[in-house]
């Protein structure tokens, strides 16, 4: 690998590693989150430092040109990412739907309860009200 090759991959190691780093600090990017990718973009500084793992790397894989093993990295690096971010989302669409459905027994309970209190409510009133009203008006026999 020349060194213009390596240069240029250590440097966009170091900033993917520098970005997620910035996105966790300004909380836009949770920890949970983030691991993947710190350790993805480790993984890629490493390749890039070490030139013998590299080559390591592409003698067993087969590869005669060395650095494109950090761009089959990258690639695999997105797959896991993708896969990941599936399930999550998948995890979180679930939440959502029993939340939805949660909400929607609490809201008709809501409206049974001010149902059966209105109707309390008004018996109430009615009874209240017939206590307090004066006798009818008798004509003198």
């Amino acid at each position: 690998m020349t060194d213009r090759i390596q240069i240029v991959s250590l440097a966009v190691s170091v900033l993917l590693l520098l970005a997620v780093l910035e996105l966790v600090r300004r909380r836009k990017l949770t920890e949970e989150y983030s691991l993947l990718w710190i350790l993805s973009a480790l993984a890629l500084l490493a390749l890039s430092m070490r030139r013998e793992i590299l080559y390591g790397v592409a003698r067993w894989l087969g590869v005669s040109y060395q650095p494109i093993v950090l761009v089959m990295l990258l690639i695999v690096m997105m797959f896991v990412a993708s896969l990941c971010f599936s399930v999550i989302v998948s995890r979180q669409r679930q939440q959502i739907e029993r939340l939805i459905e949660e909400t929607a027994i609490l809201s008709a309970e809501l409206r049974d309860l001010r149902l059966t209190q209105s109707r309390t409510g008004q018996r109430e009133t009615a009874a209240a009200s017939s206590r307090y009203e004066p006798a009818p008006n008798r004509p003198a026999t």
